[in-house]
């Protein structure tokens, strides 16, 4: 019989090499189970995110191209595919949330773990995890517009007022976003392990986040470190494919080249499928990090773990 590690609990206070080592090991212990589901859902998607992508890009290096020679087609042609882009996205990435959330969720409410875990016992929590997800998408998209748009109408003040002022401004705004984006990464494993209202999860999260900022800061950019390196890996063969385009377009030279075939068309297709399975795989590596982060918040700051060990209290064996 195959001896299983000891398992991971979420709501323990950490070190930040503990958090480190939980989230790795999280991934190594069930990236069988993460790799299958991984397959049947997010493969597909990306497949359907990897065409608009490609015709995002397509548009792009189109506009850069018209120099002036001006043309409103293509410019609201671009307008538009950037709009099912942001969408499919969207779609995409809640899918994703729901996925990952449903086995982090299954992993600490099995005896089992993931192992042996079935569709019949994944379906209906990747069912609620994907209601949640979309609401939660929904309102973190409406709450960061009016951010930025009242911060971008206070900074066009500043400026009109006076250069130096909207200088010191701008330096706020960003000192701001960083500010609130660190504590605000904590609300997605708020609200999809807590069975709270988005806006109460939005509070909660800013509330561990500042009470743990340090914590949140050091984790996300070890994290990132990690997860830019297999994004610029999946990265590179899309990489190659629009600077050879870009330079065929810049120098005007497009005419019967091989940037102008079917075959260029699909592999740059190909290698945007495989931009995107690369930054979906790399995110997954951050949300269990959150996650691990979010459990050690909510011991530190609520003593979680200390007020679930007291209700079951009565299953210890006590001498």
């Amino acid at each position: 019989m195959e001896q299983m590690t000891p398992k991971i609990e979420l709501y323990v206070t950490r070190t930040f090499s503990e958090k480190l080592s939980d989230t790795l090991g999280f991934v190594r212990e069930n990236w069988r189970v993460l790799l299958k589901y991984f397959i049947y859902l997010m493969l597909p998607s990306a497949l359907v995110l990897g065409f608009f992508v490609n015709h995002f890009w397509g548009g792009y290096i189109s506009l850069i191209g018209m120099d002036n020679d001006f043309d409103h087609r293509k410019l609201i042609d671009f307008i538009l595919t950037t709009g099912g882009t942001v969408i499919v996205g969207m779609v995409v990435y809640a899918v994703f949330l729901a996925m990952i959330f449903a086995l982090i969720r299954l992993y600490f409410a099995r005896s089992l773990r993931l192992k042996g875990v079935t569709n019949e016992e994944f379906m209906p929590e990747f069912m609620a995890c994907l209601k949640r997800s979309a609401i939660y998408l929904l309102v973190l998209v409406m709450l960061v517009g009016v951010f930025v748009v009242l911060l971008s109408f206070l900074m066009a003040g500043s400026f009109m007022l006076n250069p130096v002022v909207g200088i010191i401004g701008l330096l706020l705004f960003y000192a701001v976003l960083v500010a609130v984006i660190i504590p605000l990464s904590l609300s997605a494993p708020v609200y999809m392990m807590e069975d709270i209202g988005i806006f109460r999860a939005i509070a909660k999260a800013f509330r561990l986040g500042f009470a743990t900022w340090g914590g949140v800061f050091a984790l996300s950019f070890v994290i990132g470190m990690l997860t830019g390196v297999i994004q610029s890996f999946t990265m590179v063969p899309w990489y190659i494919l629009f600077i050879i385009k870009s330079i065929f377009t810049v120098s005007n030279d497009l005419e019967g080249s091989f940037v102008n075939t079917i075959g260029y068309t699909f592999l740059k297709y190909l290698a945007c499928v495989l931009q995107c399975l690369g930054y979906l795989i790399a995110a997954i590596l951050t949300i269990v990090a959150l996650t691990i982060q979010y459990g050690h918040a909510s011991d530190k700051i609520d003593g979680v773990g200390v007020a679930k060990n007291i209700e079951h209290f009565d299953e210890f064996d006590n001498f």
